[in-house]
């Protein structure tokens, strides 16, 4: 089936392509630049996710444009100033922040009819979403209690240089691999591994169901006409 550019492109997909290509560069690109590069990469990748957030996600509530504007502006504020308080504050604002863009998403899943390019990048982009706020919720919690997680010792800025470390035991868990070279030590730790890897689980179980239904009632309609 061909599918022209245009066609593709049409009810602002190129945005949440974008927005996924902002993710995708955050989660598998950065940690590969060199570390003294990684604070202003993930700063700067950040920033993109919530200006396309706020771009591809439902605007109606009124908290939701200067929710967006402050998690911005606190990230550059808590990177300048290394403040416990401030960077505990910044990283909650952005995770309330994504809890909105995915929680628009998953109302576009819900109540689409049809399985469509737009639909799939979004379940793509909720899945990847959801990694990040469990990274930044190890982030916070190693901030507070470093003897939480086995995580490895970096020289640098510990709230950013770690960030991938974080990134990757979050999705290492989520898709339930467990290399086993980053463990939870604390029963609370391992409560929240465990309920990373369900939440990874279900998630597929239920969008890929959602999707086979939806792209199954679509094309019984068609066949239907």
């Amino acid at each position: 089936m061909n599918i022209s550019i245009k066609k593709f492109f049409r009810e602002g997909i190129k945005w949440n392509v974008v927005f996924l290509s902002s993710v995708v560069f955050t989660v598998f690109v950065i940690p590969v630049f060199p570390a003294s590069l990684q604070k202003l990469l993930y700063d700067a990748s950040f920033t993109l996710i919530f200006l396309l957030g706020f771009i591809n996600s439902d605007r109606k509530h009124p908290a939701f444009l200067p929710l967006s504007i402050s998690a911005m502006v606190l990230i550059w504020i808590s990177s300048k100033f290394d403040l416990p308080l401030l960077f505990t504050f910044s990283y909650s604002l952005n995770i309330l922040f994504f809890i909105f863009v995915i929680a628009g998403m998953v109302k576009h899943l819900i109540v689409s009819e049809t399985v469509t390019p737009r639909l799939i990048l979004e379940a793509i982009i909720i899945y990847l979403l959801i990694g990040l706020i469990f990274a930044m919720i190890i982030s916070l919690i190693d901030h507070f209690d470093s003897s939480a997680f086995s995580f490895p010792i970096h020289d640098l800025n510990t709230n950013i240089g770690r960030l991938n470390d974080f990134i990757y035991y979050t999705f290492i868990t989520l898709s339930t691999t467990g290399y086993g070279d980053i463990i939870p030590l604390k029963p609370y730790s391992r409560s929240i591994a465990i309920f990373i890897a369900i939440t990874g689980q279900m998630y597929i179980a239920i969008v890929i169901a959602m999707l086979v239904g939806k792209f199954a009632a679509g094309r019984q309609f068609r066949s239907e006409e």
